[in-house]
């Protein structure tokens, strides 16, 4: 069903890439910044295609994207961290760290979310290790990409 539901994808409008991810989730989503009517459109539309059985929409409210140049071929994983302070501090971090696309304050069961990138999956594995060691982490998650789909 997973390549069905990617072959759907490349009709809906508003997508920055979607990938297949390892962990919970089989598929990841990242949307180009619209307007919140908007954003429901779209999560409507991938929620509406045939082999989708459930959706999580992690919206965030504060954060940082970035204007790092990705290459199609770099590896990519998503972050998702609980942490013991205040998130800003926790982004502060994220900031720093060269491999970091974007990271986002959100609401719900996870504090933060960031896009991590590489030229590789040891260059992903670093850069998740250093997260999981910035002051205020309590807990990562972390939803290795596999094979993204730049829309």
């Amino acid at each position: 069903m997973l390549s069905q539901v990617t072959k759907q994808l490349k009709t809906v409008q508003g997508i920055t890439y979607y990938t297949p991810t390892t962990g919970r989730f089989d598929l990841a989503i990242e949307l180009k910044a619209m307007a919140p009517a908007q954003v429901q459109d779209v999560v409507d539309k991938i929620r509406s295609l045939n082999g989708v059985t459930a959706t999580r929409t992690i919206t965030p409210f504060a954060g940082s994207a970035t204007t790092k140049t990705v290459q199609a071929s770099d590896s990519l994983a998503l972050v998702l961290l609980q942490v013991n302070e205040q998130a800003q501090k926790v982004l502060q971090s994220l900031k720093q760290n060269q491999h970091v696309r974007n990271a986002f304050a959100v609401q719900g069961e996870f504090d933060v979310l960031a896009t991590v990138y590489g030229k590789n999956t040891d260059e992903i594995f670093s850069a998740v290790t250093s997260i999981g060691e910035i002051d205020g982490v309590r807990t990562s998650e972390t939803l290795l990409a596999y094979r993204p789909i730049w829309a």
